[in-house]
């Protein structure tokens, strides 16, 4: 059966809108599950242990107020040239916890490389969602052991359009079960398993080191991991074949440039570090990238351990359980993700608080703007008796200004008769006497007598005032006045007579 057909059963449909809203959901969860206990108001404790030939390695430290401090390192020797076994184990770790004051802390259990197996392997990118369930299905190929007789764990450090990188680390269950054993009978039971090769990967990442080449060297020989971007890509490791240190430096530098060569072809340029035991030095010149040595003033400034006796191998092991954002191996986990315990009642203080907050931001806006309403009608109620003085003026001013325009209107609808009978006073001579003057909306008349009757037409007519100048009648000589008797009649000018419930509009 072809690799593409063994996992196209895994093969799931794009992510979609439901995936994006599943990651939003599960970082706000991640947000309200946050235990705000451990490792921030009660120390989290951790104790990491190395099954080293001839000893076991400890690294103690504290994860509190978010800060991880690495507080000290033990070293107990036993039978050069053999691994430790189950009972030095046993019996390291009890007096570890002891000296070190770590009771109730966090076990980590980092073994050799001999023990393991670790494999790089290349999977199809639709294996992706389903990871955990093909690679237990796929174990027994990709490593000589079987999903249910190995312990084991994977990570992905890289992918591309087409498929995964991972790599793989599993140990043989029954290889370990007599450590494990042995440390239950202790009372201590390991909460990690790591590759002691990979948490060389974790340290140096906490100095900057995401993608880099870690190397531990030791009187015996080497080990060491490539990184890319913080995860272990690849383990390696060797044996010195003697005791000149020339030569087992040498041996070092060809692993490392044999690696530097593969990655310079991927275009890859890592850094780095080595943390070499006391008395070898390293031709930085040899290597040609940039070579960082870790050394005890590095580690104590770090971590603010005042310990002169660094260990390397249990330090990663710690770091990969007390320090934020690290993504080591955990042979315990099988593959699975670990199950972050939620701490209920602090979730549930958090609501409580948030929606205590909420409340008062919801309901304190409402409730000013009905005291702002209640301070508004009592001020208007109070002003109630100004207000009804205020309407009453207002009717009278209004009631003023219609008898103004009513007023005004009848003075503009009409002239004056004052004024006419001034114009006519003006315009004629002394020695005309009117015996009768009428005044009408539109026109005026006069009667009476003047010496010579048609130089009042004349005059008249040069008035603005009037129009349309004319006798209504023929002048009659009156002999015993010596006068002519006259009646003329003329229209106001500038004034229209109105229509019905109209107004007077001037010209």
């Amino acid at each position: 059966m072809k690799v593409s057909e063994r996992f196209s059963r895994y093969k799931t449909t794009s992510p979609g809108y439901g995936t994006q809203l599943k990651k939003v959901w599960n970082i706000i969860l991640n947000m309200l599950t946050v235990n705000l206990i451990e490792g921030v108001v009660i120390p989290k404790k951790c104790l990491s242990f190395a099954v080293e030939k001839g000893a076991v390695s400890v690294a103690f430290g504290k994860l509190f107020l978010s800060r991880p401090r690495v507080k000290g390192f033990r070293k107990y020797p036993f039978e050069e040239g053999k691994y430790a076994g189950p009972a030095n184990l046993a019996s390291a770790a009890s007096r570890a916890i002891d000296g070190l004051k770590a009771s109730g802390a966090e076990i980590v259990l980092s073994i050799p490389h001999e023990f393991l197996v670790v494999r790089t392997v290349e999977l199809p990118l639709v294996a992706k969602e389903n990871i955990t369930s093909v690679i237990s299905y796929e174990l027994d190929r990709l490593t000589p052991f079987a999903s249910s007789e190995a312990m084991y764990d994977f990570k992905i450090y890289d992918e591309d359009e087409e498929k995964l990188k991972v790599i793989i680390a599993a140990v043989r269950t029954d290889l370990l079960k007599p450590y494990l054993d042995a440390l239950k009978e202790k009372n201590i039971h390991p909460a990690r398993i790591t590759v002691s090769a990979a948490s060389l990967g974790t340290l140096c990442g906490v100095f900057n080191g995401k993608d880099a080449i870690c190397v531990s060297i030791n009187e015996a020989g080497y080990e060491g991991c490539l990184t890319i971007k913080g995860i272990a890509a690849s383990t390696f490791y060797g044996a010195f074949p003697g005791d000149v240190k020339e030569n087992n430096t040498n041996q070092v530098i060809e692993e490392i440039l044999t690696l530097l060569d593969q990655l310079k072809s991927k275009g890859a340029s890592p850094t780095v570090f080595l943390c070499p035991v006391e008395g070898y030095t390293i031709p930085f010149e040899k290597i040609g990238v940039p070579v960082r040595i870790l050394k005890k003033d590095d580690i104590q400034t770090k971590f603010k351990t005042v310990d002169n006796d660094i260990f390397f191998t249990p330090l990663g092991g710690l770091l990969e359980a007390i320090w934020p954002g690290t993504n080591g191996l955990n042979l315990i986990s099988k593959g699975t993700k670990e199950i972050k315990k939620v701490p209920r009642a602090i979730t549930i203080i958090l609501l409580l608080i948030i929606v205590a907050m909420i409340i008062p931001y919801l309901v304190l806006p409402l409730e000013m703007q009905k005291s702002r309403l209640r301070e508004i009608d009592a001020h208007i109620a109070s002003r109630k008796g100004e207000i009804k003085k205020i309407e009453t003026l207002k009717k009278e001013i209004g009631t003023l200004n219609d008898e103004i325009v009513s007023i005004k209107d009848f003075k503009e609808s009409r002239p004056m008769a004052l004024n006419i009978m001034k114009e006519l006073t003006t315009l004629l001579p002394n020695t005309v006497w009117l015996t009768r003057t009428r005044i009408t909306e539109e026109t005026v008349e006069i009667e009476g007598y003047a010496s010579v009757a048609t130089e009042i037409l004349t005059k008249l007519e040069q008035s603005k005032l009037f129009k349309k100048v004319e006798f209504t009648s023929p002048t009659i000589r009156d002999t015993r006045m010596n006068s002519d008797r006259f009646v003329i009649k003329m229209e106001i000018e500038g004034f229209e007579k109105k229509p019905a419930g109209g107004e007077i509009d001037e010209k």
